[in-house]
């Protein structure tokens, strides 16, 4: 994954917008409305504040909004791992809950009670999982949620998975986007609404762009 796939913060679906005056007879202001409708699109929707942290980097932890739980990243660069601790500060106890490979994003629900990752461990593929802050609760499979209940069809190409953000404490925005390697190739980008242990819907409005690959990945953290 690019830089940028691993930067930038997280937005949200939500109205589009139209644009007036002599901009709609210029076709490339005309590209340009269509770029910012697909990114006003994703960030417009109210929704709280988003907590999240990329790893490895400057900044090697992430802590919930509570305050209660830490997720701490430790680096082994003899064997290019990395593992991302959740340490209770009430009780100081701690536990390994991922390891991951190249590097990945943690975004805390506004309820201090679950964590998404999204694991960028590959050229061409993702793993995007959430994880209870109860131990006995089992992780999530993100991709096969969307998969087996949102009957999404993978291209056998590049398909990337990622929670872009919490819209409160059971329900989260994700993106599946990429492009198939079989010409021609035709690049997506997809947004859903997820219900935790419950439904899978596609998102009202959808994100627009003549490069969806590009701004589906600059946006999903």
């Amino acid at each position: 994954m690019s830089e940028a796939h691993r930067q930038t913060q997280s937005k949200d679906p939500g109205p589009a917008c139209t644009t007036t005056g002599t901009a709609r007879n210029s076709p490339i202001a005309a590209r340009v409305a269509m770029t910012l409708a697909g990114l006003i699109v994703l960030f417009t929707l109210t929704a709280p504040a988003q907590i999240s942290r990329n790893f490895p980097g400057l900044k090697s932890e992430i802590g919930s909004p509570d305050g209660r739980f830490v997720i701490q990243n430790v680096d082994h660069n003899d064997d290019r791992q990395h593992f991302l601790l959740l340490k209770d500060e009430t009780t100081g106890k701690s536990r390994e809950v991922y390891e991951y490979g190249r590097n990945a994003t943690v975004a805390w629900s506004p309820d201090s009670r679950y964590f998404a990752i999204n694991d960028y461990a590959g050229s061409n593929f993702t793993e995007t999982y959430i994880f209870s802050i109860d131990e006995t609760t089992p992780k999530i499979n993100v991709q096969d949620e969307l998969l087996h209940k949102g009957k999404v069809i993978p291209t056998g190409g590049h398909d990337y998975f990622g929670v872009v953000r919490w819209l409160d404490g059971q329900r989260v925005v994700i993106h599946h986007w990429g492009h198939s390697d079989d010409p021609p190739a035709k690049a997506f980008c997809e947004c859903y609404l997820y219900t935790l242990h419950g439904s899978v819907v596609k998102c009202s409005h959808q994100p627009k762009s003549d490069d969806p690959e590009r701004l589906c990945g600059n946006i999903t953290p």
